[in-house]
């Protein structure tokens, strides 16, 4: 019992560093986890297993191609054996326009369809299916080599000539684009940033991809991208956004589940970086990122993995808001103790091996990076990161230039002198 209140109160701490503002949101996560391993130990299957470890998945993606413009979204289905016979072990409805498909799927063997709704009745349908992969694919973890991916075939969709399936399933389509007209679209509500930390499958449901900007894309522009934080969303960047100047700078926003995994969330934002990039060479310029809190950390591994090979010319610099380069004392504490973890707590604790690995690797030293770091008169931190952690020696001596600012953890994205000064850090970056 006394182990359980000293996780209890651990977790607490932790649900500050992530602004968490109400305990019912970890406890709901916490009851589903236990409801989810009791429902397994009862009768496996392949969407509970899902269920119980998202973190424990990797992304199976590959380039797509249609022989006609689909008029909305398409569904994708991964089937297995490995419980029940032909099992829906996930699936992925994505937006139009795209031109890949992806899936998270735990390891083992699957069959991959695709449908559309053709007949548009609003549902997806068994008899709706334009296309499949020729052969199952295998989801190992030695076939991962970025922590995340694995690379499936090319496949060209058939929407004039769908097949019918024995499939068993009928799902709602949920249409929405990736442009919107403001952050202030419910879309975008903090709730969903709360639900983005405990529940990866409601809030992929919500979304249903991961970028989103204002308009579509102009490659004339220099395209900002912005990593929120934990439990975040785009809307924590409204007012540094609001004054931008956009007949010269595109914001875009990465609008991600902040509970899985910093390696694999960095992974997924290069995978979608390099596949724009792959399938449209040259339309992508110039790219500065922008992140706040844990987005830091994030974007760093994003950062790593996009420079695998060398520094893309595209990427002209990273700019940082109070970012725990150190880590978080009271994340390791409630790995320790709490009665159930969130999975991106392992890599934001100080001194994980994610933390460990970013700094060996140091890929963000060849680019312009910038540090912006936040203090309360009369305490050494921003009120939720200590200056030591945003302060880290691997980071803040690699920095180009660092500033301090005297606000707190989220208040640096609304404070004015920090604004006049990140625009005036674009600026920098954007030169040629």
């Amino acid at each position: 019992m006394e182990r359980l209140w000293k996780g209890c109160l651990l977790c607490l701490a932790v649900l500050l560093f992530a602004g968490c503002t109400a305990v019912n949101h970890y406890l709901g996560f916490w009851q589903a986890k236990q409801e989810a391993r009791e429902a397994f130990s009862r009768e496996q299957s392949a969407e509970l297993l899902m269920q119980l470890a998202p973190e424990d998945a990797y992304l199976l993606l590959g380039k797509l191609a249609f022989d006609r413009e689909p008029a909305g979204p398409i569904l994708l289905l991964a089937l297995t054996d490995k419980f029940k016979k032909r099992e829906i072990a996930a699936r992925s409805p994505m937006q139009t326009p795209l031109d890949y498909y992806q899936i998270h799927l735990p390891e083992g063997v699957y069959e991959i369809y695709f449908f559309a709704d053709l007949d548009e009745n609003g549902y997806f349908e068994a008899h709706e299916c334009v296309g499949r992969l020729p052969r199952p694919v295998t989801i190992a973890k030695q076939k991962v080599k970025d922590g995340l991916s694995v690379i499936g075939p090319d496949l060209k969709l058939n929407l004039a000539a769908p097949s019918k399936t024995d499939l068993v399933f009928e799902e709602k389509v949920r249409r929405h684009s990736y442009v919107y007209e403001s952050l202030e679209d419910e879309f975008f509500d903090p709730r969903y940033g709360e639900i983005g930390l405990y529940d990866f499958k409601v809030f992929m449901a919500h979304t249903q991809q991961y970028i989103f900007s204002f308009e579509t894309m102009n490659p004339r522009k220099t395209q900002v991208l912005f990593v929120h934080g934990v439990a975040g969303t785009p809307r924590d960047f409204q007012y540094m956004v609001r004054g931008i100047d956009r007949k010269r700078y595109q914001p875009w926003f990465y609008f991600y589940p902040s509970g899985l995994p910093l390696k694999k969330l960095g992974a997924n934002l290069a995978n979608i970086i390099k596949y724009a990039e792959a399938n449209n060479p040259g339309r992508l310029r110039r790219l500065i990122i922008v992140a706040h809190s844990m987005g830091g950390l994030v974007a760093l591994s994003t950062i790593q993995h996009l420079s695998a090979d060398g520094v893309p010319p595209y990427l002209k610099g990273c700019i940082s808001f109070n970012s725990p380069y150190g880590g978080v004392e009271a994340a390791a504490s409630g790995i320790k103790y709490a009665p159930a973890v969130v999975p991106s707590w392992h890599d934001v604790a100080a001194g994980s091996p994610f933390l460990n690995e970013l700094y060996t690797e140091g890929k963000h030293k060849a680019i312009p990076f910038y540090l912006f770091f936040g203090y309360k008169t009369g305490d050494s931190s921003d009120g939720t990161i200590t200056l030591q952690s945003q302060l880290n020696r691997n980071i803040h001596l690699s920095a180009h230039k660092s500033y301090g600012f005297n606000a707190s953890h989220v208040g640096i994205l609304r404070d004015e002198q920090a604004r006049q000064v990140f625009y005036r850090t674009l600026s920098d970056l954007d030169r040629d």
